[in-house]
């Protein structure tokens, strides 16, 4: 099954934008702004290398986010390119505040659609966790097990807020604007998720001592 290996964002959207025209230190400058100054530059002026910029910051952010929620590399593919679409048509709806809340709310919608329409359980796989014969055999596989299930098991709101803070290292202002409620919240949801990964995850550390 084909897996993550750099995918791009799809670009061809008529930007008319030569390639040979972006020199070195133009690229350069481009690496300096900020993620809401490149967005500005797409939104307003239709920029392919600055859509190209931003999204190599969050290329892989976004494709592990899909993978965790879908639980297979090739829906994963295919979301990663319907977001990377759909953040270039409705680029005209964001008009201040944070790029990153914006983009993983996006990317949270799209998925929570699909999950619905497939009615689907995400489940840990060998796909998604590879397992070497030898580690199999370790305290650290059992842990990281057991880790996985914990997350998989929590309740959707609390693993949302827990992924996006500790997957996505997202800010709680961003985790808050992302899923639609209070910084308060968000910080509590964190909270409360870590506190039943702990109580999920005592017995196996009680037996690996």
């Amino acid at each position: 099954m084909q897996k993550y290996d750099g995918i791009r964002p799809v670009t061809h959207m008529g930007l008319g934008v030569s390639s040979h025209c972006h020199c070195e230190r133009l690229d350069m400058t481009y690496t300096l702004l900020t993620d809401e100054e490149l967005f500005a530059l797409v939104r307003d002026g239709n920029d392919e290398q600055a859509y190209r910029t931003l999204f190599k910051r969050y290329d892989k952010r976004v494709y592990a986010y899909c993978l965790r929620a879908l639980g297979s590399h090739d829906d994963a593919q295919d979301m990663f390119q319907t977001i990377s679409l759909t953040v270039f048509d409705k680029r005209a709806s964001f008009s201040d505040g944070s790029f990153a809340a914006w983009l993983f709310t996006i990317a949270r919608n799209f998925c929570l659609k699909a999950l619905r329409g497939r009615k689907h359980t995400t489940e840990l796989t060998d796909d998604i966790l590879p397992i070497e014969e030898d580690e199999s055999r370790s305290q650290d596989f059992l842990l990281r097990q057991a880790l996985h299930k914990a997350i998989g098991g929590l309740p959707q709101e609390f693993r949302e807020a827990l992924e996006l803070k500790y997957f996505e290292d997202l800010p709680y202002e961003d985790i808050a604007k992302a899923l639609d409620i209070t910084v308060s919240l968000a910080k509590v949801r964190v909270f409360r998720a870590k506190k039943l990964i702990q109580q999920s995850m005592s017995t196996i550390i009680d037996e690996l001592r």
